[in-house]
């Protein structure tokens, strides 16, 4: 019998007390305010329904008993969380899920692979040379479990995808299993591999493209990570795994700290987030200050104008903040792309200011159909004159159409355009058209 039966009980049996107790002891001043037969004829019936009552719930606790003992140990249950199964012998819910999808991608410019990249444009590509490729490697696999303590629930996420290096195209077209997610959860503590404090989630598009727009924070790293209820949101501080970018001989010394607020109601959402770092290099060339402190700032929320229609929006500024805004992370010898940092022609390390933003707005047409039409933008001012070659501007836009086809399966079709300027002002871009076929589990 489950504890609802036993609190039934108990109170049934409190009631069934204190009635006697008055008909024992309620004396003659209490009986002269009524009718003695009319109300002895009531007491005495509602003890006798509450003895039935107690004798139900005795039987239906007598036979609960007996189906648990009946039981082998080795019987899988459903689990507490919709959609998951009980380990036997355990109280722990287990919950396994994901998708297959494919993607069929036409690109009418110049090859980009199987996702948008927007900072691998070749600006000197300008021939319109178009392909074509089809993969699924964004086919994903996730188990979750939930196990109740006396701290509240403790929950742990393991999640890949196929998206990890090796693999061909010739025979077998194979593809390597990645890790995206594996933390658990407790009280308000998360320590794992998961995404970054620093992401804004409610100026997040989906798009068909396995990247999305440009000018977001994307990225998942080690942490350890506490959130707790501040005022009429959330608070959650972290410390995540470093890697400085975009410039030689970069060395790790101490974790990035990230700070967040999110607050939400019905129909609107606002995120602020705040990043501190530290960045380091040994590479000969840093013959001066050899270290730089990074930080950046997130603002980002989400409204619903309609019941069928949300805006979303969101900006990142940062000076030294590199791979924290998606497609800013540079590479190691700071020829190309943006990066978190260089080295001057004095050996210093220097900073590089970098600007992020986005938006979008989504539209339900039907239940079944919705479209979303997104845009991005990053910014890097890595010095021009040492740096000709690097990316100084990278836009994209996603017009994203998506259809239920049935419960597990959605179709998707998606235009969308990259653009990418160079330091030196050169240019490339590339017109992209995609289809999807998502069959979830």
């Amino acid at each position: 019998m489950d504890h609802s039966s036993e609190a039934r009980i108990g109170r049934t049996w409190a009631l069934s007390v204190g009635i006697g107790s008055m008909l024992a002891l309620g004396g003659p001043m209490a009986w002269a305010q009524m009718d003695d037969a009319t109300t002895l004829q009531e007491l005495r019936a509602q003890m006798q329904q509450m003895q039935r009552q107690i004798e139900r719930l005795e039987r239906e606790q007598r036979e609960a008993a007996a189906r648990r003992a009946a039981a082998p140990d080795n019987v899988v249950t459903g689990g507490d969380v919709p959609g998951s199964f009980k380990l036997p012998g355990s109280d722990t819910s287990v919950q396994i899920g994901g998708y297959v999808k494919l993607d069929a991608i036409y690109d009418l410019d110049q090859d980009l692979g199987d996702t948008l990249f927007v900072d691998g444009l070749d600006v000197a590509d300008d021939d319109g040379d178009a392909s074509f490729r089809a993969h699924a490697r964004q086919s994903r696999l996730y188990i979750k479990t939930s196990t109740p303590t006396a701290l509240g629930e403790a929950t742990t996420h393991v999640e890949g995808d196929f998206f990890g290096g090796g693999g061909n195209e010739v025979f077998s077209n194979s593809r390597s299993f990645r890790l995206r997610h594996a933390y658990g959860e407790l009280a308000g503590l998360l320590a794992g591999q998961t995404w970054s404090n620093f992401m804004h989630f409610a100026a997040y598009p989906t798009t068909v493209d396995f990247d999305g727009p440009v000018g977001v924070s994307f990225i998942r790293q080690a942490q350890v990570r506490y959130t707790f209820p501040a005022g009429p949101g959330e608070l959650s501080l972290s410390a995540e795994n470093p890697e400085g970018t975009g410039f030689a001989g970069s060395r790790d010394t101490a974790p990035d700290l990230t700070a967040r607020y999110a607050w939400s109601r019905d129909g609107a959402a606002v995120e602020t987030a705040a990043l501190v770092r530290r960045l380091e290099s040994d590479d000969a060339a840093a013959s001066g200050d050899d270290s730089a402190i990074g930080y950046g700032l997130m603002l980002a929320g989400n409204y619903q104008v309609t019941a069928a229609t949300q805006l979303m929006a969101g900006v990142l500024y940062g000076d030294g903040i590199g791979r924290y805004i998606y497609t800013a992370q540079g590479v190691e010898d700071g020829s190309d792309s943006i990066g978190a940092a260089f080295i001057d022609g004095g050996g210093d390390l220097e900073t590089i200011e970098a600007y992020g933003a986005n938006a979008a707005v989504v539209h339900d047409w039907t239940p079944k159909f919705t479209s979303s039409l997104s845009y991005g933008r990053v910014r890097g001012d890595r010095p021009s004159g040492l740096f000709p070659t690097s990316t100084r501007t990278l836009q994209s836009v996603h017009f994203s159409h998506f259809y239920q086809w049935s419960d597990p399966v959605v179709l998707g079709f998606e235009v969308s355009h990259a653009y990418k300027e160079l330091q030196n002002r050169e240019d490339g871009d590339n017109t992209r058209l995609q289809f999807s076929a998502q069959y979830n589990f």
